[in-house]
């Protein structure tokens, strides 16, 4: 499966709410990030740059933060397990050094790992104030900043996803068709006769093809 910003497969924003950019609760909160749900597979990975011309560059950094908190005064909890990657210098354009993948229902990595596109992050779920949502849903909040403390920016270089809600990115191959399983009958011993019999009723419904059909007597 080709990886669509932190997913491999597609990538849903199924509400307009999880935009970057969309102010909740009557204009009093700001939301710093964009809600990403993986389709095709739930493990998040460490994304691409994609430029604005649609070329895609590797990027590696190093895992700073892995970690759930739970102390409401720390208004982190709010992110339930969530992993933190500063990005090593001079990778891209742009001012984004930290980026942040949360609400994971497990986490992939530790503090102090080096990552680069591709390498598995997390597990996506609904931990932190996730699951307060009315419906509830797993999904991954990617937050991008300039600095650890400072303010979200537009995420869409590492999302790999416009700023909207819809589906992006390309389909999971389809899983490859049971293959159909013989049984295996063994008679015998048995005169050539019967023998002759057996593979007349073989012939007769197409089963004498391709060695399908095996004779042995005494």
């Amino acid at each position: 499966m080709t990886q669509t910003g932190i997913f491999n497969g597609r990538v849903q924003i199924p509400y307009a709410y999880g935009c970057y950019g969309y102010t909740r609760g009557g204009g009093a909160t700001w939301h710093g990030g964009i809600d990403l749900v993986g389709l095709d597979d739930t493990t998040i990975r460490m994304p691409w740059y994609t430029a604005p011309d649609g070329s895609r560059k590797a990027i590696t950094g190093k895992v700073i933060t892995a970690r759930i908190v739970t102390d409401h005064s720390n208004r982190t909890w709010e992110w339930g397990y969530y992993v933190c990657v500063r990005l090593d210098a001079a990778q891209t354009p742009d001012d984004v050094n930290y980026l942040y993948f949360c609400h994971c229902a497990k986490l992939l990595v530790e503090a102090g790992q080096t990552v680069r596109s591709g390498e598995a992050l997390a597990v996506m779920g609904n931990s932190g104030n996730a699951a307060l949502n009315d419906p509830p849903y797993a999904h991954c909040h990617l937050e991008v900043r300039a600095t650890a403390t400072g303010r979200g920016l537009d995420p869409t270089a590492y999302s790999g996803t416009p700023n909207a809600a819809g589906c992006y990115g390309t389909a999971a191959d389809p899983a490859p068709a049971e293959e159909s399983r013989l049984q295996v009958i063994t008679i015998g011993p048995v005169s050539q006769g019967d023998a002759d019999a057996i593979l007349a009723v073989c012939a007769a419904r197409g089963l004498t093809d391709a060695g399908l059909y095996t004779s042995r007597w005494a």
